[in-house]
C-alpha cells in the first residue's frame, strides 16, 4: 500500500468515525421559549427549566404549557410535583398538530418521546390541574444517563425489597439493588410500605437514588402516610392492619418473586414501622400461600384486599431479614462493579444514599452494628440452607433446583404478627429503554474503531520499517 493511499484511507475512516461519535452523543438539553398559559393570561414559566424542585408551577384544567425551539425538540423529561394522571400532549409537525396521552404510567419523573419532532409543543394540564417542577427538552441523539426512563412493574419478580421508608432501601439493603438489579440484570421490584407525599423533596429523592444504583421499574408506594413509632404495638395503631396485611399479601402475590428482602424485626434502631413491615411479611408467607386467606370477606372496591384476593396464591423459596442472627450471611458489598464503571456495591449504595439530600443530617450507609448493610440472615427457605458463606448469594440454589413439583413448606408463625401498593389493574410489557441515537452509530462504530486501529497499526509498521532502513542506509 502506498503512502498516499494509506493517508487517503486513513481520513476516510477519521471522517467515518467522527460521524459515528457525533451520532452517537448524549441528545443535547435545548434551550427554548416557554411560556405558561391558564385562563386566557400567559406568564414566563422560567422556573420549569431550572432544574429545582421547590419552585413550581401550578395549573388548574385549563393550564398550558408552550414551548417554542430553534431547534426540533426530540423528547421531553418532566417533573411533577405530585403524580398527574392522563395528560395530552400536542406538537406542531408538517404543518399538522399531532397529540398525544401521556401520563398513562403514572410516573412522578417522566419521560415523554415525541412521536414526531417538532419546534412547538404544548403540553395540556389533566382536568384535576396539576403542579409542574421541570420540564427539560432534548434534542436528537441518546437519552442522557440522568434522564430517568421507567418502565413498569415487574409481571414477575426475581426479587422483591420491602423497603419501609424512601432511604431504608440503601441504609439497611447496602448493595443489594446496585448488585443485583444493575450488575447481575435480575428483575429486582422494590416496594415501600410507606409514602412521604407530605415532605415533597421525598419522592423525588426516592426516584433519584433508585435510578443511580441501576433500578429502572418504577417503585410500588402505598398509600399509607408515613408516621414515626419507637416501638411495634404503637405501630399497630397507626394504619387499618387489615389493609396492612393485604398490601403485603399482595405484593408477594402480584410480582412473585424467588428472594424476598426486608427490615430487621427489632426495627434496626427501634422504628417501629420497621418493625411492623417484618412482623407483617413473617406472616404473610404463610398467608399469600393460602388460598383460603381472607377469600370469603368482601372487599372494599379498591382495597389492597380486593387486590390480594384477585391474585393466585404464592408462596417464596426465600426470605433474608436485615441482621436476623439465624443463617448469618454478610454480604460482599466491595466487589467492583463493571456496570458502574468499577465502582462497589458498597460505594453505589452510598451514592443512592448521597440522593437523600433531606436525610444527610441523620444518617449514613455503614458497615457497623445495626446500621451494617451486608449483615442478613435466611429467616425462611424453601430451598435448603446456604453454604456459600465465604461469598454469600441470595440466589444460591434457586437456578440449580427443579421446582416442577415445588411444594412450599409453611414457615413458623412468629410470636409477634401482619401486611400493600395500589392495584395495577393491569401492567403493560416492560419496554427496553430507548435508545434515540443513530442504529449505524451502534451496529458500525466498534468495527469502524477495529479497522481504523488495524490500518494506523499497519501503516506504522511500514513507515517504522522504512525509517529504520533509511537510518540504516547512513
Amino acid at each position: 500500500m502506498t503512502r498516499t493511499i494509506r493517508i487517503s484511507v486513513f481520513s476516510v475512516l477519521l471522517v467515518l468515525l467522527c460521524a459515528c461519535l457525533v451520532f452517537a452523543a448524549d441528545a443535547p438539553r435545548l434551550s427554548v421559549q416557554m411560556d405558561a398559559i391558564e385562563d386566557g393570561q400567559v406568564w414566563s414559566a422560567a422556573k420549569l427549566q431550572d432544574d429545582n424542585w421547590y419552585s413550581k408551577l401550578t395549573f388548574n384544567e385549563t393550564g398550558l404549557v408552550e414551548i417554542s425551539s430553534d431547534q426540533d425538540i426530540h423528547f421531553l423529561y418532566i417533573v411533577w410535583d405530585r403524580i398527574p394522571g392522563n395528560w395530552l400532549l400536542t406538537e406542531d409537525a408538517q404543518g399538522h398538530t399531532l397529540g398525544q396521552l401521556c401520563g398513562q404510567g403514572n410516573y412522578l419523573h417522566e419521560y415523554v418521546a415525541l412521536d414526531a419532532p417538532s419546534t412547538h409543543v404544548t403540553l395540556h394540564m389533566p382536568q384535576a390541574g396539576a403542579i409542574l417542577c421541570d420540564v427539560l427538552c432534548y434534542g436528537e441523539g441518546d437519552v442522557p444517563a440522568d434522564v430517568q426512563v421507567w418502565q413498569p412493574f415487574y409481571d414477575d419478580a426475581d426479587m422483591l425489597l420491602i423497603s419501609t421508608h424512601a432511604d431504608d432501601e440503601h441504609l439497611f439493603f447496602g448493595g443489594t439493588m446496585p448488585t443485583y438489579a444493575g450488575e447481575l440484570g435480575y428483575k429486582v421490584q422494590i416496594a415501600y410500605l410507606t409514602h412521604h407525599w407530605e415532605q415533597p423533596m421525598r419522592p423525588h429523592e426516592l426516584l433519584d437514588g433508585l435510578w443511580t444504583v441501576g433500578m429502572t421499574h418504577y417503585p410500588v408506594i402505598s398509600t399509607f402516610t408515613d408516621y414515626y413509632s419507637d416501638n411495634l404495638e404503637h405501630a399497630k395503631t397507626l394504619w387499618d392492619l387489615d389493609e396492612v396485611e393485604a398490601y403485603e399479601v399482595m405484593l408477594l402475590r402480584r410480582f412473585k418473586p424467588e428472594v424476598v428482602i426486608d427490615h430487621d424485626i427489632n426495627g434496626e434502631y427501634g422504628h417501629g414501622a420497621h418493625r411492623l413491615n417484618t412482623w407483617v411479611l413473617q406472616q404473610a408467607i404463610n398467608w399469600a400461600y393460602d388460598a383460603s386467606w381472607r377469600a370469603d370477606e368482601t372487599a372494599a372496591p379498591g382495597s389492597y384486599l380486593e387486590a390480594a384476593q384477585k391474585l393466585e396464591p404464592f408462596q417464596p423459596l426465600k426470605v433474608y431479614l436485615h441482621l436476623w442472627p439465624e443463617n448469618a450471611v454478610h454480604m460482599n458489598w466491595d466487589k467492583p462493579l463493571s456496570h458502574f464503571g468499577g465502582r462497589t456495591a458498597f460505594e453505589m449504595a452510598e451514592a443512592g444514599f448521597a440522593c437523600h439530600a433531606s436525610q444527610q443530617e441523620y444518617f449514613k450507609v455503614g458497615r457497623r452494628g445495626v446500621f451494617d448493610c451486608a449483615a442478613f440472615g435466611l429467616y425462611y427457605t424453601g430451598v435448603g440452607p446456604d453454604t456459600k458463606l465465604d461469598d454469600p448469594d441470595f440466589f444460591e440454589n434457586i437456578a440449580e433446583t427443579d421446582f416442577s413439583d415445588y411444594q412450599a413448606a409453611a414457615p413458623e408463625e412468629p410470636d409477634i404478627e401482619p401486611a400493600a401498593e395500589s392495584e395495577e389493574a393491569e401492567t403493560p410489557e416492560p419496554e427496553k429503554r430507548p435508545e434515540t441515537g443513530s442504529s449505524f452509530s451502534r451496529t458500525y462504530l466498534p468495527v469502524l474503531i477495529t479497522v481504523l486501529v488495524v490500518v494506523c497499526a499497519a501503516g506504522g509498521i511500514k513507515m517504522k520499517g522504512k525509517n529504520r532502513r533509511k537510518k540504516g542506509k547512513h
